[in-house]
């Protein structure tokens, strides 16, 4: 692509523009090149808005942009463009009044920092996943086997913070302490929560595995036990843990942890206590396990994180952890003026969106409901649409998704 990019300077007496007005083409025709598509106009307009100019974006006539800088109203087009791979151009082109030195410089120097970042990138996504087939239904499930606990990375949605909101709570928008959204059903942290007291209540020392994801764990449990708990977050403490009785040792695995790193800390637990019981796998959720896969797979292949929309998950709140671990730049892009060309200068960006909207269409081409970002996600659309006209860009939706798959059994017995 990089070959193809051209720069150009333009003077014409068929485009005019107002004193203190910036010109941007949503599309128009290069005098050489022919017709040129503009997706990344709106990022033009917004830096020209915060800049303080009038903006006057629209579709260019074919004969606007004709060399002739004859008469006292002269205007200079100042532009970019590339070859698609796909066949035509597209690019970034503004226009203002010849005589009006500060708004050309201004479109100089837009033009300039674009088109050094124009170039060809992926852009992934972190979405929910489906039931993969030939999973369990509820028709041939057990009468007496309850429903698994769903274990999608969770809808990211305007959800709220995500402390300790519960199924049924007034409101209905936090996020449940598995990182599980409020409305999903799942039922872990109940499971956890039965277990826990069933534990404590036939006398044994219970100790609560693993650590809650970012966002994830408030809240739990609901109802406090009559006993102390012990804690193992990490193998050395795993290690160093110590019980009065290891005939009588029980854990519950904490909402919202990792159940890969629960599972690490159990191994080291039941090769010390042999005797240790607890909770069936069954009743784990893996929803932060799934986000935390998915999140660490497009972000160990990205040079930057854009995150989109006003709301909170744990989903951006695990990416924030990793990318802060990895060394991947972020950049909050509440509106478009936020978007810097270094936000962008990279082959691998991944961006997360914390608003609604749960298709399968990044950048909005798709047809009718459940096109995702929907439409009230307007930074991530928006975000995804410029990139479209920031260089050839392709779109790519990592979904991870662990399913519990029934067993032959009737019944879920305690580990």
């Amino acid at each position: 692509m990089n070959r193809s990019k051209r720069s150009d300077v333009f003077p014409t007496t068929a485009l005019p523009v107002a004193p203190g007005v910036l010109a941007i083409a949503t599309a128009w025709w290069h005098p050489v090149r022919g017709h040129m598509d503009c997706p990344a106009h709106p990022l033009l307009s917004a830096h020209a808005r915060r800049a303080g100019y009038t903006v006057d974006a629209r579709r260019w006539e074919e004969k606007a942009v004709n060399g002739d800088d004859r008469g006292p109203a002269a205007t200079t087009v100042v532009a970019v463009s590339y070859e698609r791979p796909e066949g035509g151009h597209r690019g970034l082109a503004l226009a203002a009044r010849s005589e009006d030195g500060p708004a050309v410089a201004f479109a100089h120097r837009q033009i300039a920092s674009w088109q050094a970042v124009l170039r060809t990138r992926r852009l992934l996504y972190v979405s929910e996943g489906a039931a993969p087939s030939g999973a369990p239904t509820a028709e041939v499930r057990s009468a007496a086997s309850p429903a698994p606990p769903q274990a999608s990375v969770p809808s990211q949605g305007k959800q709220g913070p995500g402390q300790g909101g519960r199924t049924g709570e007034p409101g209905g928008g936090a996020w449940l302490p598995c990182g599980c959204s409020a409305g999903s059903g799942c039922l872990s942290a109940s499971f956890a929560e039965r277990s826990l007291h069933r534990s404590v209540g036939r006398g044994d020392e219970v100790v609560v595995v693993g650590a809650p994801a970012p966002g994830t764990g408030g809240g739990w449990p609901h109802r406090a036990p009559d006993a102390a708990l012990k804690r193992a977050t990490t193998l050395a403490q795993a290690e160093a843990l110590t019980v009065k009785d290891p005939e009588r040792f029980a854990f519950v695995v904490a909402p919202g942890a990792v159940v890969s790193e629960a599972a690490g800390i159990l191994r080291v637990l039941r090769r010390r206590f042999p005797r240790l019981r607890g909770q069936h796998p069954w009743e784990w959720c893996c929803t932060t396990d799934d986000l935390d896969t998915a999140v660490g797979s497009v972000l160990a292949q990205s040079d930057a994180l854009l995150v989109t929309g006003g709301g909170d998950s744990p989903l951006v709140r695990t990416a924030l952890v990793r990318a802060a671990g990895s060394g991947v730049r972020v950049r909050e892009v509440t509106s478009l003026d936020r978007l810097r060309p270094e936000d962008v200068d990279g082959a691998t960006i991944t961006l997360l969106h914390t608003a609604t909207g749960t298709g399968t269409d990044p950048a909005g081409a798709g047809q009718g409901p459940g096109a995702w970002p929907g439409p009230e996600d307007g930074p991530a659309r928006e975000v995804a649409r410029v990139l479209d006209g920031l260089g050839p860009t392709g779109h790519v939706l990592r979904t991870v998704r662990s399913t519990h798959l029934l067993s032959d059994r009737g019944a879920h017995e305690p580990a």
